[in-house]
């Protein structure tokens, strides 16, 4: 049972890719995904961030443990955005998105649970009880108590939709009931839905459009399409950002940001991006080697890192190096570093390259040792003698074994 707020949780995973491999590719000892927020999971190249989308999805199967997902979809109710894009490339975007939403098991029925409801409150006429009660016995087909009697709990859905159908003909004083019969098609229904959605997703336009003639960011749209049609809350999305320049993409993580509060949506996205994930991500994953380093904010991944590994893999530039002991080494963050000009100072600048209004210098402190600083606004020359300053409270320490340590 999920606490509320929760879409995803995971309980003493482990996964190995072959059953001869000595170390696991994933460990996860437990973990609450909160509802409604933005995830990353981010990391190096082989830090298991693909593996772990692919066991929330379904289509890896952990070695141990469980991963437990709000209201236990099953994998084709989850909207699922690969890299490559989730589309049929032949097909125009109109039937794209109407062959994802026939394929769903919960948007069909509730569609069709949804219009009879409509035809019975909107009715003039009484409708009598018998195609009342086989609306209500329809319904009933449609909760599947287990998996084991699948295709038997499926079949036993589809002869109770025709009993509503042919209830509603023949038990009702509804007039023109061969419009019922053309209204109740899916392909109608669908239609009216579809209008709503498409202008939302700012895809009204291109319904006419074969997918093979869309841009990559279209693309995404018409994906998300085909997964909220489906009704579904819980997004997985796979190096979303990685085919685009860095124009659309800015214009895709905006579009990204408001389709999510438009529809209420769950989104783990996998990137190898920090920026993106920071720019995005209402709290990130941090993998690597197969196990989460931290679980937080972008604010608390830079300023609160949990080891030497996450110091060290956010942020640009890398976190400097200031001393260390035989028990304890000290990093510091560049912008808590000041630099002051002094022709006698202790440091050099002996690197420094422009980023708009921002320069990157790289500091000498000795025959082994740089800093990398970031000043907005402030240009030294090369070879120019500088002092640095900084407050002792704004280190960061670690122990031998590169965890963090807190002053008590």
């Amino acid at each position: 049972m999920l606490e509320p707020n929760t879409i995803v949780e995971i309980k003493n995973l482990t996964f190995k890719y072959t059953t001869k491999q000595k170390n696991n590719d994933l460990e996860i000892s437990h973990i609450k995904i909160p509802e409604n927020k933005i995830i990353s999971l981010l990391g190096p190249s082989g830090s298991g961030k693909t593996t772990l989308l692919n066991i929330i999805l379904g289509f890896l199967k952990p070695s141990q443990g469980e991963v437990i997902i709000k209201n236990n979809p099953e994998t084709h109710e989850i909207a699922y955005i690969m890299q490559e894009n989730s589309v049929y490339e032949s097909v125009n975007v109109f039937n794209n998105i109407f062959l994802s939403a026939v394929n769903s098991t919960k948007w069909v029925v509730e569609t069709r649970i949804n219009y009879f409801h409509n035809l019975y409150n909107n009715s003039p006429e009484k409708v009598t009880q018998k195609a009342w009660n086989s609306l209500e016995n329809y319904q009933k087909s449609t909760i599947f108590d287990s998996q084991n009697h699948r295709w038997k709990n499926i079949l036993n859905s589809k002869w109770k939709y025709l009993e509503l159908i042919f209830s509603f003909i023949f038990n009702t004083t509804i007039k023109n009931k061969l419009k019922i019969i053309i209204q109740s098609k899916l392909k109608k229904l669908f239609k009216n839905e579809l209008n709503s959605i498409a202008k939302k997703l700012d895809i009204d336009e291109l319904l006419t459009k074969n997918v093979n003639d869309l841009s990559g960011g279209q693309k995404q749209r018409v994906a998300f399409a085909k997964g909220i049609i489906k009704k579904t809350q819980l997004v997985l999305m796979d190096e979303p950002f990685s085919a685009l320049d860095a124009k659309i993409k800015e214009s895709t993580i905006q579009w990204l940001l408001k389709i999510k509060k438009e529809f209420n949506l769950s989104i783990i996205l996998v990137t190898h991006d920090q920026r993106d994930a920071i720019n995005i991500s209402d709290q990130i994953i941090l993998l690597n080697k197969g196990k989460i380093q931290q679980f937080s904010t972008s604010d608390q991944l830079y300023y609160d890192p949990n080891n030497i590994f996450v110091a060290k893999f956010i942020g640009s530039p890398e976190i400097n190096f200031i001393k260390e002991d035989e028990n304890f080494s000290y990093y510091i963050r560049h912008n808590k570093m000041q630099v002051t000009l002094d022709e006698n100072g202790k440091y050099s600048v002996i690197f420094k390259k422009h980023f708009g209004d921002l320069i990157l210098y790289t500091i000498k402190v000795n025959e082994t040792l740089n800093w990398n600083i970031i000043l907005q606004n402030a240009d030294i020359d090369i070879n120019k003698k500088i002092n640095i300053l900084y407050d002792e409270k704004d280190l960061i320490k670690f122990d031998k074994q590169g965890q963090r340590v807190y002053e008590k």
